[in-house]
Order: structure tokens, then sequence, then C-alpha cells
């Protein structure tokens, strides 16, 4: 089978690929959120980190506390843990839109170029 190469031909085969290469984008997206989920790594970039002292919680303690430090550091926790979860949440759905919109536009074009070719299925 020749395939003819008009501007026709061209912008199927052209779109299809690109929607092809955009579900394969969409499907690594999913697997690395799922590898995320599954084995979270989470960095502590806090000012509470002994890995980064911060100089200013030894002058927050002084003049608030040690109870102020513990509150203030399950606050920041949480917040990371939240903002985590959020971002893992966001990256599922990007992957998803990227299939759930490219799939359809692969689908529409792949028949398109079978029926310009006369090719079943």
């Amino acid at each position: 089978m020749k395939i003819k190469w008009d501007i026709e031909h061209v912008y199927f085969y052209l779109v299809s690929f690109v929607a092809l290469i955009l579900i394969i984008i969409g499907a690594v997206n999913l697997t690395q959120t799922a590898i995320a989920f599954f084995t979270p790594v989470y960095e502590d970039y806090s000012p509470f980190s002994p890995a980064w002292p911060n100089p200013d919680i030894t002058r927050w303690e002084e003049k608030f506390g040690q109870e102020f430090i513990e509150a203030e550091k399950e606050r920041f926790d949480k917040i990371a843990l939240e903002n985590y979860n959020r971002s893992l949440i966001r990256d599922m759905i990007r992957g998803l839109a990227f299939i759930s919109i490219s799939l359809p536009v692969y689908f529409y074009h792949w028949r398109k170029i079978q029926k310009l070719e006369h090719i079943p299925g």
C-alpha cells in the first residue's frame, strides 16, 4: 500500500501522531503520579528541619517558648502534607485530561485515515 502525501493525508497523519504522543504523555504522567502516591518522598525544607537549621528558631523559642515551636512545626507539617496531596491530585487530573482529550481526537483522525485509504476496520 502506498500512502498519498497530499495535504489531507499529511494533516490526518500529523494530528494522529500528535494525539498519540499526548496519550503517551498522559499515561506517563499517571504512572508517575501512582508511583509518587504509593512511594511518597517528602523532602523536609521547613525552617524546623534539622538538616537545614534556621537560626531564627532559637530566637523564637526564647521569645515564645517550646510549645509555640512544636505547634508551629505541626501546623507547617500539616500544610506541607496537604500541599503534597493536592499536587498528586492535580497531577492525576492532568494525566487523565491528556488521555481523555487526545484519545477521541486520535480515534477520529485514525478512522478518517482508514476511510481515505479504504482500509477495513
